[in-house]
């Protein structure tokens, strides 16, 4: 060893771990929720635990085998995440099965893209960068410029299903349209 350098040995190095993490409680269920991650190419995944809020609490469950990719409830019921089992919805609630809705928008959910761009036919430089699509709590807004914003969601279909869109749009002097892609193969009814 050279002269001024310090050796950590292994111990010393899992006491000092011990210690920064036992300054944080030990994390409980309201403390992080689960996901699944993406499906591997055998068809499966793993449930992971997520913190809620980072370095708050230390203990998370570890990672297990998830359900298969194929995997979905009946209508009526729903997946316990914790059991990783179909449950019944409680009296008064409801499942959409295997399918999603946005309708919470206090941030740009996890799938979706944002753009502005100026596609005038005119040279007009116009800077678009800032022209997109904005939450605003229980909708999203586009913008209100000479720019195009354009908002993109990606998804891997698990099964044929049916894309819809509720809007409103209050002046007909704008362009508006809405595009839907299918990669995998699967009927799509817009």
């Amino acid at each position: 060893m050279e002269p001024g350098s310090v050796r950590l040995s292994p111990l010393l190095l899992w006491l000092l771990y011990a210690h920064a993490s036992a300054d944080l409680p030990l994390c409980k269920e309201s403390d992080y929720h689960f996901e699944y991650t993406e499906c591997d190419a055998l068809g499966s995944r793993w449930r992971v635990a997520v913190p809620n809020k980072a370095d708050i609490c230390t203990g998370l469950p570890d990672p297990v085998h998830g359900t298969q990719c194929t995997f979905s409830c009946n209508e009526g019921e729903f997946l316990d995440m914790q059991l990783q089992r179909c449950k019944k919805c409680a009296a008064g609630t409801y499942s959409l099965g295997t399918g999603i809705a946005f309708d919470e928008w206090d941030s740009l959910p996890s799938g979706f893209t944002n753009q502005g761009v100026n596609i005038n036919d005119e040279n007009v430089f116009a800077n678009c960068s800032s022209s997109t699509w904005t939450p605003k709590g229980d909708y999203i807004s586009s913008n209100t410029d000479e720019c195009t914003a354009t908002l993109f969601y990606a998804v891997n279909l698990k099964t044929p299903g049916i894309v819809s869109f509720e809007y409103f749009y209050p002046d007909n002097a704008i362009y508006f349209e809405f595009f839907v892609s299918v990669f995998k193969g699967f009927d799509v009814n817009v």
